[in-house]
């Protein structure tokens, strides 16, 4: 099996960091859809009484990580663009 040849004039840190940008988005529109299931759960619970806290606890935590994420990703982007 051969590596598919890439475009000489692309620096190989480029196309590197263009790939690690590609496998965080992914990562993220998967942690962002389990932050909007986490979300109907908590609006659920709050609706019918149950408790709620731990899934707000839940819920804050991975806000932050789709934060995070999503900036690391935005920042592989421009360092791929950039080169």
């Amino acid at each position: 099996m051969s590596t598919p040849s890439r475009r000489p004039d692309v620096p190989a840190s480029a196309v590197r960091a263009r790939k690690n940008a590609q496998h965080l988005e992914t990562f993220g529109g998967l942690l962002i859809a389990m932050t909007v299931l986490v979300l109907g759960f908590t609006v659920y619970a709050e609706v019918t009484g149950a408790p709620a806290l731990k899934l707000v606890g839940v819920l804050v935590l991975l806000l932050v990580a789709d934060v995070v994420v999503v900036k690391a990703a935005r920042s592989q982007r421009a360092r791929s663009e950039q080169r």
